[in-house]
């Protein structure tokens, strides 16, 4: 008997898919080679975490409100009305490395010959589990990326292998991107706990994303919507980035690296692109569409701090922070947990200059009269 859904229109057949299972998706693209080149454009919003234990999923899915702890029991979860995934996957414990030839056994059974030997886990160093993570995301891109209009991907950074399956994959199509590598909850292993706690080291990886140097036909150009949370990018590079993404709506930077005046000048327009000097001025600045900007946990902000600026008049009450009254678009401004910024500073900024519909303080502003708080318990 022939294979009636192929017989289908192709728009059809999507529409089909997208009521299945991940696991049914899966098995339905390896019964034929047709079936295989549908089910990989099916997938239009894929989540993927890939940590190493199960735990540290757990808490990472539940943190970033992928899933519920009634979803838990399922790792793969489909949202009724479009075809979204969200998949955590748990490496594989590295076998205990056998004891070398002559080695002293680390336990001895007294009043006998024989003796315990008790294996240890290996541990991945950090670098190693960033590669297995990439290489990971590398596959699932390289398969799904064609169809692909919303992705998170949450690991511990990006190399140059999983910008490499972005920046060839899903140069145009991709609207949504979010990579999470900021998780405080896991403190074992290689990580300590001061790993997250600043961004990630630089890296030539995100050259790949841009699509800069001898790269220039790859990279990004799609998107809307951009999340990154601890990530090493520098600010040129952040620059390249939100300028190759002309469309750009929501931009979220979290423990970001390159969060310093240098983009933020450039973003709201206070200063040029150093590489295009002669560029036409059109009175748009680089930031001008944007509506949701976030910096949130990021030090760098301004180059002095607020007490440098004293008490000022209410037309430069925003001094270190003009390149805010170039983003004229900005309903939603966050510089929470920005600590070196002071509350009263940025909410009189707010009030006088600015007047965005939502900003989001670094912290509580509470003045003289801060609230007391008691334990219920003890009420």
């Amino acid at each position: 008997m022939s294979d009636r859904i192929s017989l289908l229109p192709l728009e059809l057949i999507l529409h089909i898919l997208s009521y299945l299972p991940f696991e049914s998706l899966l098995a339905f693209g390896e019964t034929s080679r047709a079936n295989y080149e549908s089910h990989t454009l099916c997938l239009k919003c894929l989540r993927l975490g890939v940590f190493e234990k199960r735990i540290h999923s757990v808490i990472s899915l539940l943190q970033a409100g992928w899933t519920t702890p009634d979803q838990m029991a399922h790792l793969s979860t489909h949202e009724k009305g479009e075809t979204h995934f969200t998949i955590s996957i748990v490496q594989p414990a590295i076998n205990p490395a056998a004891p070398s030839f002559g080695a002293k056994p680390p336990l001895g059974i007294k009043g006998s010959k024989k003796r315990v030997y008790i294996p240890q886990e290996k541990s991945r160093t950090l670098d190693e589990m960033v590669r297995e993570q990439n290489k990971i995301f590398t596959q699932v891109v390289d398969r799904y990326g064609r169809g692909l209009r919303k992705l998170e991907f949450m690991a511990y950074d990006l190399d140059s292998d999983g910008a490499m399956a972005l920046a060839t994959k899903c140069q145009t199509m991709l609207h949504h991107l979010a990579l999470r590598f900021e998780h405080p909850h896991i403190r074992d292993g290689p990580v300590r706990p001061s790993t997250w706690l600043h961004p990630a080291p630089g890296s030539t990886a995100w050259n790949v994303l841009i699509g800069i140097g001898r790269y220039q036909q790859l990279g990004i150009c799609g998107l809307r919507t951009l999340i990154m949370e601890r990530a090493g990018i520098t600010p040129w590079q952040l620059m390249m980035l939100v300028k190759k993404n002309p469309m750009l709506t929501v931009l979220k930077l979290r423990t970001c690296r390159g969060v310093q005046p240098d983009f933020l000048n450039w973003l709201g327009g206070l200063s040029s692109d150093p590489d295009e000097p002669e560029a036409k001025d059109n009175g748009m600045v680089p930031g001008h569409k944007l509506e949701v900007l976030w910096l949130e946990n990021c030090e760098r902000i301004m180059v002095h701090p607020v007490e440098v600026y004293g008490v000022l008049p209410d037309k430069t009450c925003d001094s270190g922070l003009e390149w805010v009254r170039g983003l004229t678009s900005l309903k939603s401004l966050s510089f929470s947990e920005s600590t070196h910024l002071s509350p009263e500073y940025i909410d009189r900024a707010n009030r006088v200059l600015w007047k965005i519909p939502e900003v989001i303080l670094p912290y509580p502003c509470y003045g003289d009269k801060a609230p007391i708080e008691v334990d219920p318990v003890l009420m």
